[in-house]
């Protein structure tokens, strides 16, 4: 591993320097103000010193096997643990029966992604409800398509009224699931409108690209961005942003399981009175990471949540699963990288169509 340090005016001047040398795969371990020696430094302005690191092909390669043996045994733990949680909401569920009327909806569920424990109380609780022994097919389909409907819940996106004064809207969750391009995205359909004065920060400083790919987006879309350190840097940067009508911010991707109501992303959050909160979840996830994400996220009560890179998807079952699991408001998803077009408010009766088997697009047309 290369590990060196840049320095500059400026964080942006010290990131050029170390993107140029070290590539945009490099990661920041550190970033500080120093105060610059000697008599002359007293009347200097502080400069930008970031220390980043570097894993080159020699080093990866010479790694002791230890490590993918650690790796290996860490999957095959995360397995067991998803098998053993499904055999307990499985057995959990086993009181709840799903009449023969059911069953062939069951089976589309399961098919499209859907949690069997999750399908199985949705229709067992359907059961209890309603007695489907006189009901003729269509009406079965009625009603099970209403209560799909029902449970993934009416779409709530960006609200764009800012009549209760400056609105701050924060992306959060994992890495790899596309935050910045959906901030872009968000911002440039808002940008369109020419109504509204946006500014943008970032706190992804971890990845050297993840600030640049949002310069980029900025310079296009001719916004001010601000790339902060810390919750001091983000007041500041609010203060700094008071004439704006809406700022995006785009958070750090971390390990989700090292998110903690200790970091600096729940107190810059408590920091904005007025503010909407997005958690951004791949629907390319596996569900029992999804739950794991989802629970380490728990002590944000208020999000909304987007759901991104659906075109790769396989099943649109995890968009029930999570609505279900967190009974939060689904907001958006996405289909692909083209900003701004490539993300729609999210289509209830479209996802609902799509989970019992049928085709959304024969309906609308």
């Amino acid at each position: 591993m290369i590990v060196k340090k840049y320095t500059g005016p400026t964080a942006y001047e010290a990131m050029n320097q170390l993107k140029k040398e070290l590539g945009s795969d490099a990661v920041v371990l550190n970033t500080r103000k120093v105060r610059q020696k000697g008599f002359l430094g007293f009347f200097k302005k502080p400069i930008v010193e970031i220390t980043a690191a570097y894993e080159s092909k020699d080093s990866l390669a010479s790694r002791p096997h230890i490590e993918n043996n650690m790796v290996k045994v860490s999957n095959e733990l995360m397995a067991l643990k998803t098998m053993i949680e499904d055999i307990s909401s499985t057995m959990v569920k086993t009181e709840l029966e799903i009449p023969v009327e059911l069953k062939r909806y069951h089976v589309r569920l399961l098919e499209n992604g859907v949690d069997h424990s999750i399908a199985t109380s949705i229709l067992g609780e359907l059961n209890e409800q309603i007695d489907f022994s006189d009901k003729d097919e269509q009406a079965i389909h009625d009603i099970v398509k209403y209560a799909i409907s029902e449970y993934i819940g009416r779409a709530q996106p960006m609200n764009i009224d800012n009549r209760g004064g400056q609105k701050v809207i924060f992306l959060i969750g994992p890495t790899g699931v596309g935050k910045t391009t959906t901030l872009a995205k968000l911002v440039a359909k808002l940008t369109m409108e020419k109504k509204h004065k946006i500014g943008l920060i970032t706190s992804d400083t971890y990845r050297v690209a993840a600030v640049e790919q949002l310069k980029t987006y900025s310079d296009i879309m001719q916004l001010p961005l601000e790339v902060i350190y810390n919750s001091r840097d983000f007041n500041r940067t609010l203060i700094k942003f008071k004439e704006k009508d809406f700022i995006f911010v785009d958070t750090a991707g971390k390990n989700h399981r090292k998110v903690t109501k200790e970091d600096e992303l729940y107190e810059m959050m408590n920091s904005a009175k007025n503010r909407e909160v997005y958690l951004v979840l791949s629907g390319t996830t596996n569900f029992s990471v999804l739950k794991s994400i989802i629970e380490q996220y728990s002590f944000i009560k208020d999000y909304k949540i987007i759901f991104t890179k659906m075109d790769e998807a396989r099943e649109f079952g995890n968009i029930l699963n999570v609505k279900y699991l967190t009974r939060n408001s689904l907001a958006y998803m996405t289909n692909g990288q083209n900003v701004p077009d490539d993300i729609d408010i999210l289509d209830r009766d479209k996802v609902t169509d799509w989970l019992i088997g049928e085709d959304p697009y024969e309906r609308s047309s």
